[in-house]
């Protein structure tokens, strides 16, 4: 009926000639829209007008849905970037996700950030619930991404537009490939006989990186060729074992590492370390010993891989069974030894020899043939003071003199050679000597070395030359007792020889009486110098001797001499009844440090008279 129920102006929209105007109604919480149309009759009347139709007519509708409520979202830890292990590349990230209005699109945030692509989801708003719930996955740059340890969620957007994110799981990004390092041969990069080799390193610290979970080895000859390959695994590994070259030589390995993200660059790989292998011992042959050279002994030494280090003759005297080492030096591909023959006793020898190459690897090698000491000539040396003596010899007459005795003697003088003389201080004595061959025979042009004594040992004093005759001469001072050496060296063909001759010198010193007459009971000072020098630190030791009746001399004052050998003794006659004429001197005798014999000085006289008179 008209005017009748109407809705208040607000709730209702009035009639208009041609389109109306769009008006908003909230229906929050509606589940229908119903429309009717209201007549309005005029005033005071209780029907509408019945001139033409009233109806209803839509034009345009529109409802928009309202929701406040975000998706529920988690992430599917079903690979092993999203279970939290080292990965490198496109990662893929599944999820699920439900809504109410569907889920229309997923996003991966990864350390809070947004990363692309979005993961847009099919949706269809024809229908009540526009767009699916089903599970998804999302694919994730890492390299876009920075390294280390970061959390990671998806965010899911529903259809209107609310957005959630699921609970963060932990991700570990690291794209850079582990760099080069220095690598070590466990043992050190030498020859070694055995095939089994190990290099190390040391892995620095990359703080919140991956770690290192793999070496690959390259293994090549000197210049690139012949190459393997290989690889072993394990957690921080820094060390490659049960390394084996392919065959015997030289060999360089590099190293590259790789990580647990696998990140690997075959251009960060280490410096080459040498891997020498050589499983062969050095063969060796004698040589024959050369004519003018009979003492060495060459040994030829064939190694052809590491080379060879070093090695030893030896030698043995036959049915000994000891075996005695020679000086050996490695001259080139050879093994060069001398046998001095001039020490070891005659008769034969057996020889061998061994060498060792750089990877310790021992070769030897025996003689075919014995040896028979001396190999030189051998020489005879004779040496000695010279002394001219004369000797008495037996001679047969010769026929056809007077009758008488068949033999007669003769008178000749001849020069002995004396290994040991004594010499006067300040004096000289002629040394001579002869040098020959076992038979006798002169070796004329040789050098003799003459050797004396010295507080460091031994000391050339002279080299002398033999004559046509083999002989020589010496000129040697009286300067202190000693013992010369008379040394010839040998040659490759002689035996050395030397002889020894000692020259004993008598101390010297003065002694003289300040008088050679006094009374009984006076004073005679007696004076000296000991004169052979060097003398001791103390002084020199000095004995003041009488001579007796029976000829023997008694000492009866002993003293010392001042740093220069100056002596002084004050001496009272006493008890003289009758004149008495004594013979006096003195003595030096000899004392260890001081290089001269016990010798005196000439005897003086000195006269005491006494109260009787002459002696009866």
């Amino acid at each position: 009926r008209a005017n009748r129920n109407c809705p208040k102006s607000e709730r209702a929209q009035t009639a208009q000639v041609g389109v109306p105007r769009p008006k908003l109604f909230n229906i929050a919480g509606a589940t229908r829209i119903v429309q009717r149309a209201v007549c309005v009759g005029g005033s005071r009347k209780r029907f509408c007008s019945a001139r033409s139709i009233n109806d209803v007519r839509t034009y345009y509708a529109e409802a928009t849905v309202v929701d406040v409520s975000g998706p529920a979202v988690g992430i599917v830890q079903d690979n092993p970037f999203t279970q939290g292990a080292w990965v490198n590349g496109t990662q893929s990230v599944s999820y699920t996700a439900s809504d109410n209005v569907g889920v229309k699109s997923a996003q991966a945030l990864i350390g809070g950030r947004g990363r692309d692509p979005r993961h847009e989801r099919p949706c269809d708003y024809t229908r009540p619930i526009p767009c699916t719930n089903d599970p998804g996955t999302i694919s994730v740059d890492t390299t876009k991404i920075g390294e280390g340890t970061q959390p990671l969620q998806v965010q899911a957007i529903d259809t209107a537009d609310n957005a959630n994110a699921s609970q963060p799981v932990t991700v570990r990004i690291d794209h850079s490939a582990p760099g080069a390092v220095p690598v070590s041969v466990e043992g050190g990069e030498t020859w070694r006989s055995a095939n089994a080799f190990a290099t190390v390193w040391q892995n620095p610290a990359e703080g919140d990186r991956a770690p290192i979970t793999a070496a690959h080895w390259r293994l090549c000859r000197p210049g690139g060729n012949a190459c393997t390959t290989g690889s072993q695994a394990g957690a921080e590994i820094a060390r490659l074992a049960d390394l084996k070259v392919p065959e015997p030589g030289e060999w360089e390995l590099r190293v590259v590492r790789e990580d647990a993200a696998t990140n690997r660059n075959d251009a960060y790989a280490s410096q080459p370390v040498r891997l020498r292998y050589d499983p062969e011992p050095p063969a060796l042959g004698f040589e024959a010993s050369p004519a003018d050279d009979p003492t060495r002994v060459s040994v030829a030494v064939t190694e052809t891989i590491s080379g060879v280090a070093g090695g030893q003759v030896e030698l043995s005297r036959e049915g000994s069974n000891s075996w005695q080492a020679l000086p050996t030096q490695l001259d080139g591909s050879r093994l060069v030894a001398r046998i001095d023959d001039a020490v070891l006793e005659p008769g034969r020898y057996l020889l061998r020899a061994q060498a060792i190459d750089l990877a310790g690897n021992v070769g030897v090698a025996a003689a075919a043939q014995p040896l028979t000491l001396p190999l030189r000539i051998q020489s005879a040396m004779q040496a000695g003071v010279a002394k001219t003596k004369i000797v008495l010899k037996k001679v047969a007459r010769k026929k056809g003199r007077r009758r008488g005795a068949k033999h007669r003697t003769i008178r000749r003088k001849v020069t002995v050679l004396r290994s040991a003389s004594r010499v006067r201080y300040g004096g000289h004595v002629t040394i001579a000597g002869r040098l020959t061959n076992r038979d006798g025979q002169p070796l004329p042009g040789q050098q003799i070395q003459v050797l004396g004594p010295s507080p460091s040992g031994d000391q050339v004093l002279a080299v002398l030359t033999t004559d046509a005759e083999g002989g020589y001469r010496y000129r040697a001072a009286g300067s202190a007792s000693r013992t010369l050496r008379f040394v010839y060296q040998g040659t490759a063909m002689v035996l050395p020889a030397e002889r020894q001759v000692r020259l004993v010198v008598p101390a010297a010193g003065s002694f003289r009486p300040s008088r050679q007459r006094v009374l009984n009971g006076g004073r005679v000072v007696f004076r000296g110098r000991v004169r052979s020098r060097p003398l001791p630190e103390p002084g020199k030791l000095v004995e003041i001797q009488v001579k007796q009746p029976s000829g023997e001399w008694t000492t009866f004052r002993t003293l010392r001499t001042d740093a220069q050998g100056r002596w002084a003794l004050r001496y009272r006659f006493r008890l003289v009844r009758c004149h008495t004429t004594y013979q006096l001197r003195a003595q030096i005798p000899a004392e260890a440090g001081y290089p001269f014999a016990g010798g005196r000085s000439r005897s003086r006289a000195v006269t005491v008279r006494g109260a009787e008179g002459p002696c009866p």
